[in-house]
């Protein structure tokens, strides 16, 4: 492009699969462009996809003739101010109230916000390492195996169920602080001690 010119219009259409966006630009009459493409970070072997909202403040680079430019990216202005205030914060909040950030000063990553569902899958290993993780959901849900290898304590009771055959095995000595009830036989070595007489 020659005789470049730098702008800022209003986003006046987006074209979700092209990538492209017309503006109109107020200081030269409100004229509309064509069809321009939006700058993206990676589109080769990674690719990276954004596109700007209709009504969203931009600054675009157009030729001479304004028929040929490229989307540089939105800017804030007096009526959309940005969401976050401090200059250790990287983040975004989206629309619906969902925001992911992180403060480099505090070392907080968060993400909260009108997100619903949140789906990770992975093909081989997840791994979690930290001090201390907490679960905080009225119901957690595990539909495979669960292996604990430090000491399971649990406060809120305990009730379960199982298939056919025996549906709990413990390798160990058991130490019972109460009294235990059973509805059906208590089997020692293959004995109903249900019925022993002391």
């Amino acid at each position: 492009m020659t005789g470049v010119t730098r702008q800022v219009g209003t986003v006046s259409a987006v074209d979700a699969d092209r990538v492209q966006a017309r503006v109109r630009l107020p200081e030269c009459d409100n004229l509309r462009t064509n069809w321009l493409n939006v700058l993206q970070r990676n589109t080769q072997d990674n690719k990276d996809y954004w596109l700007p909202d209709v009504g969203e403040q931009v600054e675009v680079l157009l030729d001479a003739n304004g028929e040929d430019g490229v989307i540089l990216g939105a800017v804030y202005s007096d009526v959309d101010k940005p969401p976050f205030s401090d200059k250790n914060i990287r983040g975004t909040r989206f629309a619906d109230g969902a925001e992911y950030s992180y403060n480099r000063k505090t070392h907080t990553l968060i993400i909260r916000g009108g997100i619903e569902h949140i789906v990770i899958e992975c093909g081989a290993d997840v791994v979690l390492k930290t001090q201390k993780a907490t679960i905080d959901a009225p119901e957690t849900e595990l539909t495979g195996d669960l292996r604990v290898r430090g000491k399971l304590i649990y406060e809120g009771g305990m009730a379960g169920s199982g298939g056919e055959g025996v549906t709990a095995t413990i390798h160990g000595n058991i130490e019972i602080k109460g009294n235990a009830h059973a509805t059906g036989s208590m089997l020692s070595d293959g004995e109903n001690s249900s019925h022993h007489s002391h």
